[in-house]
């Protein structure tokens, strides 16, 4: 629809407001107040409600002596996360959270204190809350979870850095990270993964178990459970969502979203189509909603980046809306209604052969007529001779069932092309009946290609077009192959199940040239090769239930697990695992991150020492000021010296305190990946021993973890 909604108020902040930091609070349990963060690392909280003789100047806020209704809180930090919810037992109202690169600072405005004020080693990306009040935080490589009081009571390994949370209304925590990947947790438990093509952005919680996503490629999608519902892809990028009935439906409310170019549009949830959009001078920050008019109705607001703020309400023609949106529907249904009559003029058109409009060259081939019984088939292998190949690749091979020519192809694909499309154009002069399209999977995940062809014959100036879909298997790039030594690291565990079924489960997920079948009563063995790099994978599964991968890729370990886990319903699945590069790798970072914390405090010592200097030598060289200037002179020489000194030690501590994060982002990956070789509970476990091996600096506990699961 190209209906436009009009603002019902607009103000604005006069500072630049930095995008995706935007929030509103209840600080005094009632009158909601705007607060973003400033581009001068400051927040800033607009409150319209504020009493002028309220002013208060104790504490860290302070309100503007030229607009009462501004107060800005220094961090001096650059904010990274923002966030505004009730936190405190038995209190209704908001609580203000703020995030920085290294801190989490959680703050009572209506008493103007710090609740609490806490370093983060792992980092501060993104701030929300879960069900019981607890302060989730997602960091460089992990989530961490803390209560009013401060104290770190829930942690879970991402393995990559977190860019976006969200709460669902079943206790679920939905975890986006920059490996594309979306997690749902429920409690410590991982539940399930879905796989974008590019870094998740921005996540926000629905109803009915679902969540809109954004990608930073510009797409937008809500997901169903584990189901995509529907994806639209921008070329700008979503910067904020929000679920708002802005129609004052009975179905529910739609979703608002926020771009990077400044256009706020309304979307059903269920399709995705587009209702009423408008547009602000500038890009978006954020969007919340609020009754910031004390109306008794909450008001949809939109903040740019320029401190521009519009304000939207469910106004009368917003209500009336529907009758617009069947307009519209029946508008589409006749656009659809013309371009059905004029795809069947061109069959017409081809199928008539009356001798009076027709002239004597022309023939079946050249009006575009192709036999009705015509069909395209496709197959999907692995190249054969990937020796001599410079890059191994799987084979779609796409082809007519007579002598019609396939002219162009066009498949789309996500994660696979650049662009999501890739267009087969032959010259005139090799165009065939049978075309090979070689695809480079860069990940271990299943893929739907859907393709189309455009099929007639050389010289035909119309072609009928065929529309085919193929899913990839989820390993696709490994081809069976005879092994004479298998890989040293492995990872076996339990299964009761028929090796007849487990058998289906590897002709199901592998693309092999014939269908495994039983060759012996007692196991059942599957030998292959990575396509990507040549390394081995060996899965044998015996008749006593004990099941071994060996694979030196503790990653392909654990897809392999989950796959088989998920197809399987297994919801427990308990495992050894033998990695020795992982482990020795583990050892090393565990080492340097024990040298990065020594050294830290090492620092932190020779900076309290440096103070104590300084100190010192401002009162001597005061001293001197008045008797021996010379002496004063000496004393501000060496007082740049211990300056000169503390720029470097910071310059020390920036760096060290960066090595430290990339080293506990390797640490977690680590650990993440090997909980994945387990499933469910045993899974949860894990990763809690493994945190406390990691607080207590126990390399050779943590080993035994990784190997076993249990400390």
């Amino acid at each position: 629809m190209d209906k436009h909604i009009r603002p019902v108020f607009t103000l604005e902040l006069g500072y630049k407001i930095l995008a995706g930091l935007v929030t509103i609070g209840k600080y005094d349990g009632t009158h909601p107040c705007l607060t973003v963060a400033t581009s001068t690392d400051k927040v800033l909280i607009h409150n319209p409600h504020r009493k002028v003789n309220n002013s208060n100047q104790v504490g860290k806020v302070i309100w503007s002596e030229s607009n009462r209704e501004l107060a800005t809180l220094n961090i001096n930090s650059m904010v990274t996360a923002l966030a505004a919810y009730a936190v405190l037992p038995n209190v209704s109202r908001d609580i203000l959270i703020i995030g920085t690169a290294t801190n989490i600072l959680v703050y009572d405005v209506h008493d103007n204190r710090d609740l609490f004020f806490k370093e983060c080693e792992d980092g501060v990306r993104c701030v929300t809350v879960g069900n019981g009040q607890m302060i989730l935080v997602g960091g460089n490589s992990s989530v961490h979870g803390y209560d009013h009081l401060g104290n770190d009571v829930f942690w879970i390994a991402v393995g990559d850095c977190v860019t976006s949370l969200s709460c669902l209304p079943d206790q679920k925590l939905i975890v986006s990270s920059e490996d594309f990947y979306i997690r749902i947790f429920k409690g410590g438990d991982l539940e399930s993964e879905l796989n974008e093509t590019e870094a998740v952005s921005n996540l926000l919680g629905l109803p009915n178990e679902k969540f809109a996503y954004s990608v930073s490629n510009g797409t937008i999608g809500v997901y169903e459970k584990t189901s995509r519902l529907w994806r639209v892809k921008s070329k700008n990028f979503a910067i904020s969502m929000l679920s708002y009935d802005l129609l004052g439906r009975t179905t529910g409310p739609q979703l608002i979203t926020g771009w990077s170019n400044g256009k706020i549009d309304c979307r059903t949830l269920t399709t995705g189509e587009v209702l009423f959009k408008d547009t602000m001078n500038s890009s978006v920050a954020g969007i919340v909603e609020a009754d910031y008019r004390s109306c008794g109705k909450c008001d949809l607001i939109c903040v740019s980046i320029d401190g521009e703020v519009k304000g939207y309400t469910k106004t009368k023609a917003a209500a009336e809306g529907s009758n617009g949106i069947e307009q519209d529907t029946i508008k589409h249904l006749l656009s659809q209604k013309q371009a059905l009559l004029m795809e069947l003029k061109h069959y017409e058109n081809n199928v008539k052969f009356n001798s009076n409009i027709m002239n004597e060259t022309e023939s079946y081939e050249a009006r575009g007529v192709i036999p009705s019984n015509t069909r395209l088939q496709i197959v999907v292998t692995t190249n054969s001779d990937i020796e001599t190949t410079s890059e191994a690749h799987v084979e779609v091979y796409i082809c007519t069932n007579n002598s019609t020519i396939i002219k162009a192809v066009i498949l789309f694909a996500e994660g696979i092309f650049k662009g999501e499309s890739h267009v087969v154009h032959p010259e005139t002069s090799k165009l065939a009946s049978g075309m090979s399209i070689p695809l480079y999977l860069p990940k271990d995940v299943p893929i739907d290609i859907h393709l189309k062809a455009l099929i007639g014959y050389p010289n035909s100036v119309q072609f009928h077009v065929f529309e085919i879909t193929k899913q990839l298997p989820t390993f696709s790039m490994y081809r069976a192959k005879q092994v004479h030594v298998k890989p040293t690291s492995w990872v076996e565990f339990q299964i009761n199940e028929r090796l007849q079924r487990l058998c289906m489960w590897l002709n199901q997920n592998f693309i092999l040239s014939e269908d495994i079948e039983l060759t012996s009563e007692d196991h059942l063995e599957l030998s292959l090769e990575c396509l990507r790099d040549k390394t081995v994978l060996v899965i044998r599964f015996d008749i006593s239930g004990k099941s071994v991968i060996f694979t030196d890729n503790i990653f392909l370990a654990a897809d392999l697990v989950q796959c088989l886990a998920n197809y399987l319903k297994i919801e427990g699945l308990e495992s050894k695992a033998n990695f020795p590069k992982e482990e020795e790798n583990l050892k090393l970072l565990m080492q340097k991150l024990s040298d990065i914390q020594e050294a830290r405090l090492k620092l932190d010592t020779d900076v309290a020492d440096k103070f104590g200097q300084i100190r010192n030598l401002v009162v001597a060289a005061e001293d001197f000021r008045i008797n021996d200037l010379t002496e004063m002179l000496e004393c501000y020489r060496e007082l740049d010296n211990v300056n000169k000194s503390l720029i470097n030690g910071f310059n020390i501590k920036a760096q060290n305190y960066s090595e430290g994060i990339e080293t506990m982002k390797s640490i977690n990956n680590i650990i993440q990946k090997a909980s994945r070789v387990r499933v469910g509970e045993f899974s949860t476990k894990m990763i809690g021993h493994c945190r406390n091996a990691i607080k207590n600096n126990n390399i050779d506990g943590l080993i035994k973890i990784l190997r076993t699961g249990e400390p």
